[in-house]
């Protein structure tokens, strides 16, 4: 099995939450989408980081999102001053922290949440409205190569557990669609 079949469910399991559902009904709040980017973008700094610690990433151009994802919500959201981590986000970021003398388990997280936008976040820039720098590339299918080609099936289960982060989070919005 592949690395995407072996993670099926969980991905399958994320499209499902109210979060993903509210975002393709056109329903997502403004100020939600821009709590979740702003969360991303701490998510996505600490993979970059850990990556960039170990080297992972250094040969592939255009892999580094979360500045775009900062300045995306605070356009967004315009002051930032009232802005905080969830504590989910600060677990998670902890976690990935972690992870920082284990490249193949960081790299899991990183195939789960760039090739998420890479794949998912195409379709959501056509139903939400921008700003999304974070979700524009220059190359999609090179990154998408680039990526795929430090990737193996023995990552599953950390993929997995990526999904089930993304899936915390997603859910600590619930509230904003009941």
């Amino acid at each position: 099995m592949s690395l995407k079949e072996l993670t099926w469910d969980s991905h399958q399991a994320a499209e499902a939450t109210p979060f993903m559902q509210a975002v393709f009904k056109k329903q997502m709040p403004v100020k939600t989408w821009g709590d979740y980017t702003f969360q991303k973008s701490a998510i996505y700094n600490t993979i970059e980081n850990v990556c960039r610690y170990n080297k992972l990433t250094l040969d592939i151009l255009d892999v580094e999102r979360s500045v775009q994802l900062y300045l995306d919500a605070q356009e967004i959201l315009g002051d930032m001053s009232a802005v905080r981590m969830r504590p989910v986000t600060g677990e998670y970021v902890r976690y990935l922290l972690s992870l920082v003398d284990e490249p193949k388990r960081i790299l899991a997280h990183l195939y789960v949440w760039h090739m998420g936008d890479l794949f998912g976040g195409q379709m959501i820039k056509k139903v939400l409205p921008p700003p999304h720098r974070n979700l524009e590339f220059a190359d999609v299918d090179g990154l998408k190569t680039a990526i795929r080609a430090k990737l193996d099936d023995s990552m599953a289960d950390e993929a997995n557990r990526a999904f089930e982060w993304a899936i915390k989070l997603m859910h600590t919005y619930d509230a904003d669609f009941v």
